[in-house]
């Protein structure tokens, strides 16, 4: 067995090679930017640091970095060791957002946007019976729901234009783990173990044969090959990614889904183009919070919450919280939070008046107007900060359209030793994706048209709310929670480098944790395990995690929240946070089976 298997003005100017166009935003807080002198180049990290939800990837990235590669090397290396090790979400069919932050003064922080697209034949109306009536199922399960695929086009893309190393060099840790194959972890195990997970990829052409001997799915510690798979990463170096749109691969992808009734054409594979973004930019507590724009709602999300909450007194109610637990005789053990019921207030409304914006405005601003400007301004900051009241407001912009968002994706954080950064979130949607393998070539194709608003008041899964801006059309992409996110101290130096898979979680999961470590002084590891809550205005309620002060819950029902504690874990942070010129310090989430490494 091999190694690898033992807010200040902002702008955001797209640059699509498909569908150019331009918008200015003026983030997001209600402070100026600070000014800095970069005339001297600061002290970068001492060493690199990748962490994923695999340790084999995690490793893969690792492995690159010590090869000489940078932080774009290392990122597109765990990420294709993800295809292979973390099926459930690593892909070669499914798509995502990079945000690259360069250790240079003259370059700007690039995203790369390769979500995937609607076919261009593909309406609302194949989504509902004779009757009228919607079957989730359509969009979820099988060809119908299959978006064209993003990851090959925007892997390649992101270490082309930021790598140092050879395209070859980097994707041979993953051609090794498919081609020698790996033990199955715990965690995979489990997800194929289940039974509605059995079901849909026994149904699903190849997959059955790759994952299951007969009916019977792989116990942890058993070794997992996958040649087809391996085979198709070799097409990847040998061809590029074109042979995934305008070659073999491609010409099977729409073979396949043809055949099994779905509507992906070949055109919509050749006409497939990767997003290049300018990143969106906001300022939190003086420090620069750089972020991914629409056709995701994270980075917008995030600049709103944490622009709202900076108006906010939070040390204030910090300091109180910790001064009424020593008065108490119960002092805050080390590590914990001093958090208070009337903070907490302000997070989850400050969540909620995100999410109704997010229902509202956000989509592809390739097909629709998304108010940047408006959204993320200082006076309407300032006016949605003033409406949050001392008691809960679940009635804010009541709508009645809904759409679905999965909670399966993964993450991996990079940080080199000359201080470039990459954040890179990928999904195929839902656990698998649509559990329908390209027959010969080893990889799952996502279920990503179920992100979409299909129709009109439809009740859902999850819950989350989509309007008219994100409605199907054809070539558009859905809109996408998924928030990888950089922060840099003063001299544009990264401080902080985190993302999360969890669908509408993603974005409470971030917030969070930037919160955690940033106001309330927890240790890395401290703010990525504590307990978490999320809100997304629809359902009213909040959700919690397991594992809060009962005293905080009742002071929150004391506000009128309606709360839930739920036993399902919210989101996987994978982080770094790292001081200037000291060792970088990397956290896996617990609540998955990741792990991060530093160079050796």
């Amino acid at each position: 067995m091999n190694r690898l298997a033992s807010f200040s003005p902002g702008v955001c100017r797209p640059n699509s090679r498909s569908a150019p166009f331009a918008f200015v935003l003026f983030a997001c807080t209600a402070c100026a930017a600070p000014t800095f002198d970069f005339s001297e180049r600061w002290e970068t990290p001492r060493r690199g640091m990748v962490v994923s939800e695999h340790p084999l990837a995690t490793e893969a990235g690792v492995l690159i970095l010590e090869q000489g590669g940078n932080a774009a090397d290392a990122a597109v290396a765990t990420a294709l060791a993800l295809c292979v090790v973390y099926p459930q979400a690593g892909n070669l069919g499914g798509g995502g957002f990079a945000i690259w932050v360069p250790h240079d003064t003259g370059e700007e922080p690039t995203v790369l946007d390769f979500r995937e697209t609607a076919p261009a034949e593909l309406t609302a109306e194949h989504f509902v019976d004779e009757k009228g009536e919607f079957v989730p199922r359509r969009s979820l399960d099988g060809p119908l729901g299959v978006g064209v695929p993003g990851s090959p086009a925007g892997l390649f893309a992101l270490q082309e234009e930021q790598g140092r190393l050879p395209f070859r060099k980097v994707i041979q840790p993953a051609i090794r783990l498919a081609r020698e194959g790996f033990p199955v972890d715990p965690f995979l195990a489990r997800a194929l173990a289940q039974s509605r997970t059995r079901r849909r990829l026994l149904q699903g052409g190849m997959a059955g044969e790759v994952f299951y001997r007969g009916d019977k799915s792989p116990g942890a510690g058993e070794v997992l090959v996958q040649p087809q798979l391996a085979h198709a990463l070799e097409l990847f170096v040998e061809r590029g990614p074109d042979v995934f749109y305008s070659g073999i691969i491609g010409q099977a992808i729409a073979e396949s889904v043809q055949a099994e009734g779905g509507v992906l054409r070949a055109e919509d594979l050749t006409s497939y183009r990767v997003n290049s973004l300018s990143a969106l930019v906001g300022w939190f507590r003086g420090l620069e919070i750089l972020t991914v724009p629409p056709p995701s709602s994270g980075g917008v999300a995030l600049l709103q919450v944490l622009s709202m909450l900076d108006g906010f007194p939070l040390d204030e109610e910090r300091e109180a919280a910790a001064a009424r637990a020593v008065e108490s005789g119960n002092p805050l053990p080390p590590g914990a939070a001093a958090l208070s019921g009337r903070a907490l207030h302000w997070w989850v409304e400050a969540m909620r008046l995100a999410f109704a914006d997010r229902a509202e405005h956000l989509g592809d601003p390739r097909f629709v107007e998304v108010p940047l400007y408006d959204l993320l301004s200082p006076e309407r900051i300032s006016r949605r900060r003033v409406s949050v009241g001392e008691l809960a407001n679940p009635g804010v912009l009541p709508m009645q359209v809904r759409a679905r968002e999965s909670n399966d994706t993964t993450h991996l954080s990079v940080l080199d030793s000359d201080g470039n950064a990459c954040s890179l979130t990928t999904t195929l949607n839902t656990s698998f994706g649509s559990g329908f393998m390209v027959p010969g070539y080893g990889f799952l194709l996502n279920n990503e048209i179920d992100d979409f608003a299909i129709l009109s008041g439809i009740p859902n899964t999850y819950g989350l709310i989509g309007g008219r801006a994100n409605a199907i059309e054809g070539g558009k992409r859905p809109l996408s929670s998924m928030t990888p996110t950089v922060i840099r101290d003063g001299g544009q130096v990264v401080r902080m480098v985190l993302g999360s898979p969890g669908g509408p979680r993603i974005i409470s999961s971030v917030i969070q944790v930037i919160l955690r470590k940033e106001v309330y002084q927890q240790s890395l590891a401290d703010a990525v395990g504590a307990p978490r809550l999320h809100q997304q205005w629809n359902p009213p309620y909040t959700s919690l995690e397991e594992g809060w002060d009962p005293q905080l819950i009742q002071r929150l029902r004391d506000r009128h929240h309606e709360i839930r504690v739920v036993e399902s874990k919210m989101g996987s942070v994978q982080a770094i946070f790292c001081e200037v010129g000291g060792d970088p310090v990397g956290v896996s989430d617990p609540r998955r089976s990741g792990s991060a490494l530093a160079e050796r």
